[in-house]
């Protein structure tokens, strides 16, 4: 879920960002979107295994239990499967607006993060004028997930004022 700093009318002073950012495109069909696409056409409990497997660095933490939860939230409704089948997610480069971001950012990223490149984060580091960058090893795509101690940490410490 993303959360997006207030509109000029509100004064926040820390901006979390929780989700996906781009700062570039990647085209929607190269890979591992391609394997996002297929597991999204066809979300059996394989695919979604796959599909784990590519955003999580520890393949221990892709359990039959996690496996379930994913295809429960991905087959729960006939209509929200439908509804998402038929979304589109058009690639834009959100860079130009990178340098109008007044709050403090936080950027977290998985060493292994097969998903988003570590130059996506370096990128947005030289937009966001008041911005850091945490590199947590050992970790893929999903880092409140596989590192939830040192996430925590991180955010807490960032939201307390760095």
């Amino acid at each position: 879920m993303p959360c997006r700093p207030a509109p000029p009318s509100r004064s926040w002073t820390r901006s979390a960002f929780v989700g996906r950012t781009l700062s570039g495109t990647r085209k929607a069909d190269s890979p591992p979107w391609s394997r996002r696409s297929r597991t999204l056409a066809d979300p059996t409990r394989e695919n979604i295994r796959r599909y784990l497997r590519l955003h999580i660095d520890d393949e221990a933490l892709v359990t039959d239990e996690l496996v379930d939860y994913i295809h429960r939230a991905h087959t729960w409704s006939p209509a929200f499967d439908e509804a998402r089948r038929q979304s589109v997610s058009v690639p834009h480069d959100y860079t130009p607006d990178l340098a109008g971001i007044q709050a403090p950012v936080l950027l977290i990223h998985g060493r292994y993060d097969r998903m988003v490149a570590f130059e996506v984060s370096l990128a947005i580091l030289n937009h966001v004028t008041d911005s850091r960058v945490v590199l947590l090893n050992n970790c893929g795509h999903w880092p409140p997930f596989e590192k939830p101690a040192e996430w925590t940490a991180h955010v807490l410490t960032f939201l307390k004022g760095y």
